[in-house]
């Protein structure tokens, strides 16, 4: 029995010598063992430590960027409100745009057209609208000669023309409109001649000399017409009744 107890005191004791070998061996590790796991843990640590961080800082751009914003046109509403919108945006700036054309560009005759277009009704307003866009014609066709602008200078003398024809065809027949018109052409007219000495070989100027000139010409022949010179009343005295019976009395 105390045999069978030493050898067992034995075992044990060699088992206890094992495991304090093994743990020193494993889990209590030195000298080249142990920089070894160290030099491993500080390299995980450190990638570890440098993965968290870029993370973190693209979080925070993410966070900070702003948002482009999300255009959606969902509702049938909306998608007419925007068609108007950009229809009123475009009808507006070619409205601009034709508004201010100067002579010889693309939009002058749609702008001359308008202009008259929108002339008012009334007789003696409308004489008037002609009458200062005829200036403003004129005045057109002086600043094209001043800086050489041939071009400019044709289309606004065109539109003069067809202004000179529009003016004469609405005056009417009053004998006040009639005389102020006559008056502004005439004043025209000379402006024009000075305007020939400066351009001698202009077609365009003669046209508009002519224009003018016949205008003034129709406006005369329309203020006769409408108001002709009547000679006096009244017959002569040998043709009367009375002097027909005083002759007779007298042959009597």
């Amino acid at each position: 029995m105390s045999a069978y107890d030493d050898n067992d005191l034995t075992s044990l004791n060699r088992l206890e010598d094992l495991l304090d070998a093994y743990c020193d061996a494993r889990l209590m590790p030195r000298g080249a063992i142990l920089s070894r796991i160290r030099t491993t843990v500080l390299a995980q640590a450190a990638a570890s430590a440098a993965s968290a961080a870029a993370a973190n800082r693209l979080q925070a751009l993410a966070g900070s960027a702003p948002k482009a914003p999300r255009w959606t046109i969902s509702s049938p509403f909306a998608r007419r409100a925007l068609a108007f919108g950009f229809a009123a945006c475009l009808t507006l700036g070619t409205s601009l745009a034709v508004l201010a054309a100067p002579p010889g560009s693309p939009f002058y005759n749609a702008r001359v057209s308008l202009e008259t277009f929108v002339l008012p009704s009334e007789v003696g307003d409308r004489v008037a609208g002609h009458e200062r866009l005829l200036a403003e014609r004129l005045g057109e066709a002086q600043a094209a000669a001043a800086r050489s602008d041939p071009a400019a200078l044709a289309a606004a003398l065109a539109a003069y023309r067809t202004e000179v024809e529009a003016a004469t065809a609405d005056v009417g027949d009053d004998a006040a409109l009639l005389a102020h018109l006559e008056e502004e052409l005439a004043h025209h007219t000379a402006v024009l001649t000075a305007l020939e000495a400066q351009l001698p070989d202009d077609a365009a100027i003669d046209k508009a000399i002519d224009a003018s000139s016949k205008a003034i010409t129709r406006l005369q022949a329309r203020g006769e017409s409408a108001h002709p010179t009547h000679p006096p009343q009244g017959g002569s005295p040998g043709n009367g009744p009375s002097g027909s019976g005083h002759g007779q009395d007298g042959g009597e």
